[in-house]
């Protein structure tokens, strides 16, 4: 038996563009609901519902009923799985830390002090010894100086840039294991996430986790029956 609206039994026995478009507009509210726990300042809640919008629309055409799982937790992992791959995509750059800035602000006083001691340009192993900077302090300036004063943290180095990785993903794990991923076993979350939110194959995860792939399937419909348990409108 599918287990959605009708809309979604309509949709999948007669693949016509109007039946799409029902369902869609029929679970819209996913998008709605999704996009409200990833606002926050500086993000717009219109974009956020556009870019749900092509989770649920992914949902819509890759679903299949063989699967006996609910629509309605499958549309919303793929929405949560396109939300979070936008704030990973659109918040990797981040302003640079001050230890950056404040080097930088030595950096420049060093070279106009050395242009006068050396009577030339400084190269930047002069400045660097002048400063007394590691090589991982002339990468970041390099780095940030290149990059219009915005540093991708992959491009920075040290325990600040870890510190900020970690806060990003830290975000990133707490807009997207929300309430309702939290009511699954520790199993079944991995499951989930690796599947929807990380790309994993079903064949991959069952070698990762040493399953077979036909245990990873009953145990992956298993997650998404009990979070359609407690996934309703809001």
């Amino acid at each position: 038996m599918i287990q959605g609206r009708p809309c979604v039994e309509l949709w999948l026995r007669e693949r016509l563009a109007e039946h799409r478009d029902r369902v869609i507009a029929e679970y819209a509210y996913l998008c709605a609901r999704a996009a409200r726990r990833f606002t926050r300042p500086g993000v717009e809640r219109a974009d956020l519902e556009q870019t749900a919008a092509i989770g649920l629309i992914k949902a819509v055409d890759r679903y299949d009923s063989a699967l006996a799982t609910p629509f309605e937790a499958y549309a919303w992992l793929l929405v949560l799985g396109e939300l979070m791959h936008h704030v990973r995509d659109h918040e990797r750059i981040l302003r640079a830390p001050r230890r950056i800035r404040d080097l930088e602000r030595r950096w420049i006083g060093a070279e106009r002090e050395l242009r006068l001691l050396l009577g030339r340009e400084p190269s930047e192993g002069d400045v660097a010894s002048y400063v007394n900077a590691t090589p991982a302090d002339v990468r970041d300036v390099r780095a940030y100086r290149c990059s219009g004063r915005l540093v991708p943290i992959d491009e920075l180095h040290g325990a600040e840039a870890c510190a900020q990785a970690s806060a990003m993903e830290s975000l990133v794990e707490r807009l997207t294991i929300d309430a309702e991923l939290c009511k699954l076993s520790s199993l079944e979350r991995r499951i989930i996430r690796s599947i929807y939110l990380e790309g994993v194959s079903v064949a991959e995860l069952a070698d990762q986790i040493g399953y077979s792939r036909r245990h990873v399937t009953r145990l992956h419909r298993a997650a998404l029956r009990h979070l359609a348990a407690h996934l309703r409108p809001q």
